[in-house]
């Protein structure tokens, strides 16, 4: 038999755990799951059955054995359900789901924790020399975001940046993510960091995670908005189409990591993202072109090199031909 994939699973938990109040899952949302999954969510205590069986009025519900005897009052008939799970209602155990989260992702220091009804700390992310705590919230949104944010900061010292990772969607105004940055606090939606691995469900990507950035990083070279959606460098706004941002943005954030290459395999993958299409390697090669015309082309910019600032290596992929110290996020 096949089963669903459990990172489904794990989106259908963030969903219901965005919810006011937390919305319990029944039985037959549960049925396309592999029983062993299921199992073991609930030996770590993140899916919590509820006691009580429902009442229809009509019916005597029993576990016996394991096994649910659903009992008609007046004929003395019974139906019998191999396992009890057929009817039962199972409740989401918010910190259960942190502590699974917070493990799987690698993260140190204080947490998980509340911080508020809202908001959970639950942990420090460090790579390559940057750092952010990761909080996850529930229920972020316009009418909500300003009691968010002055209990994460009054929680955490006001010059820590922050990433937070949103249960659900995180469509806020302009304003307020600007907000956001300003506070050095960045926003991300759980279900997009899943990393879909067996063997780590609960673990996010947070490497994807921008984290913010120091104030003088400002005065990098190339800055990137990814807020605004903006490239700009040494001042000038450079002209890259929407469907390329996600593609500079990926470069700069492997430049001021590691100074690495980029596989051609990530770029066609950010290209599909971005454009909701299948990619192909030559799909990233034009795309690597106009990043490079983007550049090449702008008469406000002095000298810039044949190869518009980006390397290109065959079955390899590309690199920002730029120092780390040259390159910031901005929000």
């Amino acid at each position: 038999m096949t089963f669903a994939n459990a990172a489904e699973l794990i989106r259908l938990l963030l969903r219901q755990s965005d919810r006011h109040p937390i919305r319990a899952i029944g039985a037959a949302e549960l049925d396309p799951y592999d029983p062993r999954f299921l199992r073991s969510l609930r030996n770590v205590g993140i899916l919590v059955a509820r006691e009580d069986l429902p009442d229809d009025g009509d019916s005597i519900f029993e576990v016996i054995d394991g096994s649910l005897i659903v009992v008609d009052p007046e004929t003395g008939e019974c139906e019998r359900h191999d396992d009890a799970l057929d009817i039962q209602t199972f409740d989401i155990d918010i910190a259960a789901l942190c502590r699974a989260i917070r493990e799987q992702s690698g993260l140190k220091g204080p947490g998980p924790m509340a911080i508020s009804t809202r908001v959970w700390r639950l942990g420090r992310y460090e790579q390559h020399g940057r750092a952010a705590e990761i909080c996850l919230v529930r229920r972020l949104q316009e009418e909500t975001a300003q009691e968010i944010l002055d209990h994460v900061r009054g929680a955490i010292d006001t010059e820590t940046p922050v990433a937070l990772v949103s249960l659900g969607s995180n469509d806020l105004p302009t304003v307020v993510t600007r907000q956001l940055s300003g506070l050095r606090m960045t926003v991300s939606r759980a279900e997009d960091l899943l990393r879909d691995d067996p063997d780590r469900p609960f673990a996010l990507a947070l490497g994807r995670v921008r984290v913010p950035t120091d104030k003088q990083a400002l005065d990098a070279r190339l800055q990137i908005d990814r807020i605004g959606r903006r490239a700009i460098f040494e001042g000038v706004e450079i002209d890259i189409e929407p469907r390329d941002f996600d593609a500079v943005a990926l470069l700069a954030d492997e430049a001021l990591a590691a100074g690495g290459w980029v596989s051609k395999e990530s770029l066609a993958a950010t290209l599909q993202a971005s454009t909701k299409r299948d990619s192909n390697p030559e799909q990233v090669d034009r795309c690597i072109n106009r990043l490079r015309d983007a550049f090449r082309k702008n008469t406000r910019l002095k000298a810039v090199p044949s190869n518009g600032f980006i390397d290109r290596k065959s079955k390899v992929g590309a690199r920002l031909v730029l120092a780390s110290s040259e390159i910031a996020f901005i929000g």
